[in-house]
């Protein structure tokens, strides 16, 4: 298996009885970007700062991009996937808490790794 990509996403976009995901990031689609925005595990901290803070309704979807259908392209050092994902390629779908400043904790959720 290639290494994991991850994407955080809102619970109510998330649907595991679903075929297919077809988020984007926050309040956007693949239609609407033309891909779906994932991270490389030292970069979810990142974005989840800066696109995510304060949301208390967000999951880390852990993804195998073996079971991808779609293309996956590293684009400004972040990977995007050029299609739906398919729900079997989502390995887990992990809810965020927040600390009391509205920072996701994502310790413990993704595994230890250098920095890219």
């Amino acid at each position: 298996m290639a290494d994991p990509i991850y994407h955080l996403a809102l619970a109510a976009d998330w649907d595991s009885s679903a075929s297919e995901y077809r988020g984007s990031t926050l309040g956007r689609s693949l239609e609407d970007e033309g891909f779906v925005h994932c991270s490389a595990v030292w970069q979810v901290q990142g974005i989840a700062d800066a696109v995510y803070w304060g949301h208390d309704d967000v999951v880390l979807l852990t993804i195998d991009p073996d079971r991808l259908g779609a293309d996956v392209r590293i684009e400004d050092g972040y990977p995007h996937i050029y299609g739906p994902i398919p729900t079997d390629a989502v390995a887990s779908a992990r809810a965020v808490p927040l600390d009391g400043d509205g920072r996701l904790l994502l310790d413990g959720l993704l595994p230890d790794s250098p920095a890219g």
